[in-house]
């Protein structure tokens, strides 16, 4: 199993959790079941997103355009060193740096 899909198990299950957790606690304040279940939806996918984006950001690799004042970018994950090697030179000429075209 590749590392996204236990990204996504444990995700689901901390999201889970924390739903889990503020369903009780609004549950004893008797606050209608409507709301519990959006609240509870809300904060689930909230932290299982959270906890995707940090992690794919830990794990991935970036490479940017090298000109000052340019943000281009290019994110890769599970990236073998070919690929990630194509992209760092798309990453260098990319069309906005054309001569032709900025002339």
């Amino acid at each position: 199993m590749k590392l996204r899909h236990f990204r996504l198990i444990g995700a689901s299950l901390v999201g889970a959790s924390v739903a889990w957790t503020a369903a009780s606690r609004l549950h004893s304040y008797d606050v209608p079941a409507a709301l519990t279940m959006a609240c509870s939806l809300a904060l689930f996918a909230n932290v299982m997103a959270a906890i995707n984006h940090v992690v794919e950001v830990a794990f991935s690799t970036t490479h940017r355009c090298r000109v000052p004042g340019c943000h281009f970018r290019v994110r890769l994950a599970d990236a073998d060193a070919v690929e990630s090697r194509r992209w760092q030179e798309a990453a260098a000429a990319h069309p906005a740096h054309d001569p032709a075209r900025l002339g």
